[in-house]
């Protein structure tokens, strides 16, 4: 008779991860452990756009959400040990008072939003968007860099996903949570000019 097969625990996973050598970094969905490099030009330029945007830099699209905490590609880990890297992530400041330096964040994030790519599209909208519903994260974001397009969805009494809009090349969005702030979207594409 074969010995059952062991399968490794979402902290195990999370292990494994943290052992990385850089530039991969992983995430542990589902007890699946996936790991990614470096993004490209074209989704740095998105995630700096969303932060000048979201914080009201000096290009800003107008004033930054009050009340709000968002990081950048900051480790969380929820309570049962899965653990994800969101491209951008958001907290009500009450939520997270106390934690804004922990590594990684065990608060689960009001707002995440994800940046596609050919080697992450599968999972960000599969796995890792069925994570973020599961655990109760409110508001999710997926930018698609090549369609140049927003989608944003808002967690529906269901626990499902249900959409709240799209929007495209120029359009600046006032897109919920943040509907006081003005997202400048033809700023986030990388045009090869």
């Amino acid at each position: 008779m074969a010995a059952p097969l062991r399968t490794r625990s979402n902290a195990e996973l999370c292990a494994e991860a943290d052992a990385l050598q850089v530039p991969l970094v992983g995430e542990v969905i589902a007890g699946v452990l996936y790991t990614m490099g470096r993004p490209t030009p074209a989704h740095a330029n998105i995630e700096a756009g969303l932060i000048l945007d979201l914080r009201g830099g000096p290009r800003g699209g107008g004033p930054p959400p009050s009340g709000w905490y968002i990081q950048a590609e900051v480790e969380v880990r929820f309570p049962n040990d899965e653990k994800a890297i969101p491209d951008l992530s958001g907290w009500h400041s009450d939520r997270i008072a106390g934690h804004r330096n922990d590594n990684p964040i065990r608060i689960v994030p009001d707002w995440a939003c994800e940046i596609l790519s050919e080697s992450t599209r599968a999972k960000d909208l599969g796995p890792k968007r069925d994570l973020y519903a599961r655990h109760g994260v409110k508001h999710l974001w997926i930018v698609e860099p090549d369609a140049h397009l927003l989608e944003a969805f808002a967690l529906g009494a269901s626990g499902r996903w249900e959409l709240i809009g799209t929007w495209t090349e120029n359009a600046v969005a006032a897109v919920a949570p943040f509907e006081g702030c003005a997202l400048s979207l033809d700023r986030w594409w990388l045009k090869d000019e």
